[in-house]
């Protein structure tokens, strides 16, 4: 969801009336990361429009700016590491040079100060840091933003190269510059002149030849790959299965809709009779609603639902608060909702934050078998949902054996961390879940 920056104004002279942009109030988020600018120095601004992307510990959010405007300064470059309530920038009524907005700053000559978190007075203005003397002449004649250098370095391109007759660089044109030189790669049949036999950026070792079309990470992207990449490699994760016959509960679902749909109410989805099962079984197996840490496992006295949803821009795991208190209908409502909230792009942190176990549904998007995943850390286990399927099932024949039928059957992955939890708690709880469900006894 794109935040309103924190406003205030600064200078007496209200033709240089400068308004401060700091980075906003969010919850419990105190450390922020900001990603990128969507927003060059000198465009005109209103508050609909994005200002920057940061990175918070849970999620991308987007910063709106806080009134109309334009923005003459940006004071922190990308990939600053930041604190709720720093200031990042200043906008204007109007157009002002460089030198004007130090002038409204007080700042003589334009001399730097400290950067945000370096240590500057509380409540003083912040200047980016000079440029190295290497880049200085280029810097003169060359305005490149700071996501165009990003872009730069990760695509070995020189910004500066690429300037127009404007006399700016934006990432936009780094990109356009990073695909233009990947679509230049020479045809097999007619294999480049000779190089030094090194791969280009990046790329693997015979590759070199292949023609491939770019796709930039978007930065929710890159924050989901850090965080992934971090949690598998420090938590040892094992994943047990478990089958179970789903009849009773469509059978169910198709009698309660009946009488909803009879009384106007919408119709409620197989997934929600699965998350308050899972709710229930949880209740009897508190060990899974847990964090581990070196002192000791800190089982958590409510059940704050995680629920993975799948987004254009990437997975997010919003929350659903005390979720073992809600009723089959209650929880349809409130999958909807947040699942809603998410593909929109409207989550705060606040949506993110406390989740204690999550339950994530593959099989809604199509006809997967398993639903293995990575841990949502810090949380010890996550349930998966795979499609489901008709499948071959014995089942008695009331006479003391078996016959063979068709069944609609579902098997859940339980994935855990095995720091906590060793196989026996976790077959209990899959054997608890599989029961609810088959023999719908629980309160739902």
């Amino acid at each position: 969801m794109p935040l309103a920056a924190k406003e205030n104004t600064v200078n007496d002279n209200t033709a240089n009336l400068l308004t401060e942009v700091r980075i906003p109030y969010m919850g419990s988020v105190e450390n922020v990361r900001i990603l990128e600018w969507n927003t060059e120095v000198g465009a005109p601004v209103s508050p609909e429009h994005v200002l920057c992307q940061i990175e918070t510990d849970k999620t991308v959010m987007e910063i709106n700016a806080p009134a109309s405007g334009v923005l003459v300064r940006q004071l922190a470059e990308a990939d600053s590491d930041l604190k709720v309530g720093d200031l990042i920038a200043y906008l204007a009524a109007a157009p002002m040079s460089a030198a004007q907005v130090d002038a409204a700053l007080g700042l003589a000559g334009g001399e730097p100060v400290a950067s945000p978190g370096t240590g500057g007075a509380p409540g003083h203005p912040s200047v980016l840091a000079p440029l190295n003397p290497a880049d200085a002449d280029k810097a003169s004649r060359v305005r490149i933003s700071p996501y165009a250098r990003r872009l730069g370095k990760e695509h070995g391109i020189e910004p500066a190269s690429l300037a127009s007759a404007s006399g700016r660089v934006t990432g936009d044109d780094v990109l356009r510059a990073a695909q233009a030189r990947v679509a230049a790669v020479t045809p097999i049949a007619a294999p480049a002149a000779a190089t030094d036999g090194a791969a280009p950026t990046g790329m693997a070792s015979g590759y070199e030849q292949v023609p491939y079309r770019l796709k930039p990470h978007s930065p929710r992207r890159k924050v989901i790959a850090r965080r992934l990449a971090e949690t598998a490699r420090t938590v040892p994760h094992l994943t047990a299965d478990v089958q179970v016959d789903m009849t009773r509960v469509l059978e169910a679902r198709k009698a309660y809709n009946g009488l909803r749909t009879a009384s106007g109410a919408p119709a409620v989805s197989v997934l929600a009779f699965l998350a308050r099962a899972a709710c229930a079984a949880l209740k009897s197996h508190p060990e899974l609603n847990a964090t581990y840490t070196e002192a000791g496992l800190m089982v958590w006295q409510e059940i704050h639902l995680g629920i993975a949803v799948d987004t254009e821009d990437g997975l997010v795991v919003p929350v659903i608060r005390h979720a073992d208190r809600l009723s089959v209908s209650e929880f349809d409502a409130a999958i909807k909702r947040v699942a809603a909230l998410a593909r929109d792009g409207k989550l705060t942190p606040a949506d993110l934050e406390g989740g204690t176990f999550t339950i994530s549904n593959p099989g809604s998007i199509g006809p997967v078998l398993r639903a293995e995943a990575i841990l949502n850390a810090p949380q010890v286990a996550l349930l998966g949902f795979p499609a489901v399927l008709h499948a071959p099932l014995a089942v008695p024949d009331g006479a003391g054996g078996h016959r063979i039928e068709a069944r609609p059957v579902l098997r859940p992955s339980l994935t855990f961390d095995h720091r906590p939890l060793d196989g026996g708690a976790v077959v209990r709880y899959l054997g608890d879940f599989k029961n609810r469900l088959e023999t719908m006894v629980f309160d739902w």
